[in-house]
């Protein structure tokens, strides 16, 4: 071998001769705990409409004399109802990527999964926070969950209180068995000696403040829920984590408030509202601050302006709350509207709602000159109880596990489509997800809900 000096090839010299070694493993960032569709009873039916009957009443009796008797009496029924909506994923990936994108196997297939998980995400908002009313006349009809259905902070002759307001309190066990107690006192069932068929529904920041409260003397148990998914428990009631109940530091940006003393019938006055956007798989994020809109004569009405948010993890709004009150600071619940105009003229692009008028009757959306065809023709979910939330609050739920009591009926569940390409896309590989499904509670007496709690660990 030669004496003479040579340059050595460093591993920068050689960098375009080395291979890219990707390492098969997918890293999936965006996560969720959704545990309703997997904890709460669900059955298959094959009809649009879920009926079921109730008997809220027995036949009358009491003392009697020795040979005596009492008038006849029966029973008292009635029959209800749970329309199933429709919930839909489309994906696709073209037969050029679906070659090449070796280094995590087959991408279509990987995409089908990506879809099925997004739409029981989905679904998992919907049984939180869907409002049917507000969307039954736009391009995403939603069903109702557990905030449209449980929403009841006083009793009435009709029905039964199952909710409590916390007023941004932490979260304390005096809370939790108000809320126990609440359900239990009307229903007569013992949750927490079956506890078993129950749950508590909290975020995992609301467990964690719970769990502080026991750190001198551990009253927690495990609990199995469903096949593998095993938690602790408070009075023998498991206590289940989900990601839809908080705000996650998300709230409404600013929203400008324009009267106008035509159109409407808000009598003259000033006016003050809050705007709150539920966020698709996230939940119902932070209020606005306060809007002041000051009317004149009683044909007015009251135009609320923003940009849509995007929340948590690029999360869009699926509708919005809107608070209202005739004194600073004290708004509650005027109705929900939704977060889409309509569509495009290609019938799938969506047109989002940039403001919402409020006409004295009704909440219309728009954008710009844009509106619905139609619109609900009074507030939908108006409710004195019901106050908007501050960034960090958030709310727990007692339900019953019992499919007696709550149910998840379904027609479709999660159920994969093949699509075919098209002329236009003759490389590509569509694939749509569909599902059926809607949240039957038959009383809602039997949850109980905690709302504005502000759990501080």
């Amino acid at each position: 071998m030669s004496a003479e000096l040579r340059e050595a090839l460093t591993a920068a010299g050689a960098s375009a001769l080395v291979q890219k070694v990707i390492d098969p493993q997918l890293f999936e960032r965006i996560r969720r705990y959704s545990p309703l569709i997997e904890a709460l009873p669900s059955q298959k039916i094959n009809t649009t409409t879920y009926y079921f009957n109730t008997r809220n009443g027995l036949a009358s009796g009491g003392a009697v004399t020795d040979g005596g008797a009492r008038q006849v009496s029966t029973g008292t029924y009635f029959q209800n109802s749970f329309t199933v909506k429709n919930l839909q994923v489309v994906g696709s990936v073209t037969g050029y990527a679906e070659e090449v994108a070796n280094a995590i196997g087959d991408l279509r297939a990987r995409e089908i999964m990506g879809g099925i998980k997004g739409l029981r995400w989905d679904t998992e908002q919907m049984l939180v926070a869907g409002n049917a009313g507000a969307t039954q006349y736009g391009p995403y009809p939603q069903f109702d969950g557990l905030a449209s259905l449980i929403n009841q902070y006083t009793a009435t002759g009709t029905a039964g209180q199952n909710s409590i307001d916390a007023a941004g309190g932490n979260i304390s066990l005096s809370l939790l068995n108000q809320l126990i107690d609440l359900v239990e006192s009307y229903t007569a069932a013992q949750v927490t000696t079956g506890g078993a068929d129950w749950m508590l529904v909290m975020s995992s920041t609301a467990e964690g403040a719970l769990a502080s409260l026991f750190t001198n003397q551990q009253r927690f148990m495990d609990v199995e829920v469903a096949p593998g998914l095993v938690v602790p428990s408070y009075r023998n009631i498991p206590i289940v984590r989900s990601s839809y109940l908080g705000t996650k530091g998300t709230s409404m940006g600013t929203v400008t408030g324009t009267p106008a003393t035509t159109g409407g019938t808000l009598a003259a006055g000033t006016y003050y509202y809050k705007v709150a956007p539920v966020m698709s798989r996230q939940g119902e994020a932070a209020a606005s601050a306060e809007v002041t809109v000051t009317t004149t004569g009683s044909t007015s009405t009251a135009t609320l302006a923003f940009t849509p948010p995007t929340g948590f993890q690029s999360s869009t709004p699926q509708h919005y709350m809107v608070y209202r009150a005739t004194a600073t600071g004290q708004e509650t619940l005027l109705g929900a509207v939704d977060a889409t105009v309509g569509l495009a003229a290609d019938g799938v692009t969506p047109i989002l709602t940039t403001s919402i008028v409020d006409t004295g009757t009704n909440l219309v959306p728009q954008n710009g000159a844009t509106v619905p065809a139609q619109t609900p023709a009074t507030y939908i979910g108006t409710n004195t109880g019901v106050k908007p939330r501050s960034v960090g609050q958030e709310d727990i739920y007692l339900i019953s596990r019992d499919r007696d009591n709550v149910l998840r009926p379904y027609v479709r569940d999660l159920q994969p489509k093949d699509v075919y390409p098209t002329t236009s896309s003759p490389d590509s590989m569509p694939f749509a997800i569909v599902s059926d499904t809607c949240l039957a509670v038959r009383g809602a007496e039997w949850i109980g809900r905690l709302s504005r709690v502000a759990p501080a660990l």
